[in-house]
């Protein structure tokens, strides 16, 4: 009884173990099968995007008033490894094209690489996108003098192709004392090669002395190939001096934002300058009252210069859809009448 016992309680045990062992070995495969997993979707992109719908009404001669969809589109970032990233997004509204379409290098804080077409460096405004700029339009100068509707006759969204060298020295609790950007694009917009043999130099120095506070000093120096007639009446492209710089300051303490900038601007010969201000401010997580001045001469030879007084409201009911509300009071000197504008647009991120 004994024997048959101990044979009894010797079968249960190596069961046990055996049915362990293969239990282990089932675990550990499953494992590996999720890690692999893992590893192959972490390589592959994230989706978002964003969809934007716009009412804009003016008073300006007849009188006018519309909705369109103003942008509708679809971003791809990933990782290849954990030093490499890239980034492809494309404008679906209207006339589809490829806004950003770049890989960037990041070996140290002190210095990064980044090549493709995206935003270059210059100005503080111009980086921002759709979904933090405070007011619905660009300021004036932004658009006329860093690649929107520019000057220049290159439109772009402040984007272009080439190359930039970026990064920050002298670290703090969350920001750079200094950070730094430089690039060399062809100065043609977006998906343009570039027209003339000369490259444009284009870069930004932001000193930080809070984490709060941003001061920066940008400048953009090249040209531009325009096409034009000789006595003829052929086609040639002529060569147009581009030479932007501009000062900016910023306070942004999350709550309570100031930003202002002033640019000055020569087109072929003609001069251009402008700035602006703008003042928002969060009263409730929620609700952000926006006011700006915004100025602008096309050339400071003549009497062209723009005024545009903005009160507006963004207004965020979830996490993902922002309300915007802008009214303008657009002044000209070389116009005889002032020109009231109000437009409101629909924001909307995935």
């Amino acid at each position: 009884m004994k024997k048959i016992f101990t044979q009894s309680l010797f079968v249960a045990v190596a069961t046990s173990f055996l049915s362990l062992n293969i239990q282990a070995q089932e675990n550990k495969a499953l494992e590996d099968r999720v890690a692999k997993i893992e590893g192959i979707t972490s390589k592959l992109p994230s989706i978002s995007g964003l969809v934007n719908g716009r009412f804009q009404y003016s008073d300006a001669g007849d009188g006018s008033n519309s909705f369109d969809i103003r942008r509708a589109r679809l971003d791809l970032r990933g990782n290849l490894s954990s030093k490499f990233d890239y980034r492809l997004q494309t404008e679906l509204a209207g006339t589809p094209k490829v806004l950003d379409a770049f890989l960037r290098w990041k070996p140290s804080s002190y210095f990064n690489v980044q090549a493709g077409q995206f935003k270059y460096s210059f100005s503080l405004e111009n980086p921002y996108s759709p979904t933090t700029l405070e007011t619905i339009d660009n300021s004036t100068v932004i658009s006329k003098l860093s690649g929107y509707s520019d000057e220049a006759k290159v439109g772009g969204n402040g984007r272009d192709i080439g190359i930039a060298f970026y990064g920050g020295f002298v670290k703090k609790k969350g920001y750079n004392l200094i950070d730094y950007s430089v690039g060399i694009v062809n100065g043609n917009g977006i998906n343009n090669t570039d027209n003339n043999k000369g490259k444009n130099f284009t870069g930004i120095l932001t000193v930080n002395p809070i984490k709060e506070l941003a001061l920066a000093v940008s400048h953009y120096n090249g040209s531009t190939g325009v096409t034009k007639k000789d006595a003829d009446g052929k086609d040639f492209i002529d060569d147009v001096d581009r030479v932007r710089t501009g000062f900016g300051a910023k306070y942004d303490n999350k709550t309570l934002l100031v930003r202002g900038e002033y640019i000055t601007g020569k087109t072929d010969k003609k001069e251009s300058d402008g700035f602006y201000v703008t003042a928002a401010y969060y009263v409730t997580p929620k609700v952000q009252p926006v006011l700006k001045y915004d100025y602008y001469r096309e050339n400071t030879d003549k009497d062209t210069q723009q005024t545009n007084y903005i009160a507006g409201v963004n207004y965020y009911p979830i996490k993902n859809l922002r309300l915007q509300l802008n009214y303008t009071y657009d002044t000209k000197e070389d116009r005889t009448k002032d020109v009231n504008r109000i437009a409101a647009q629909l924001l909307v991120t995935f």
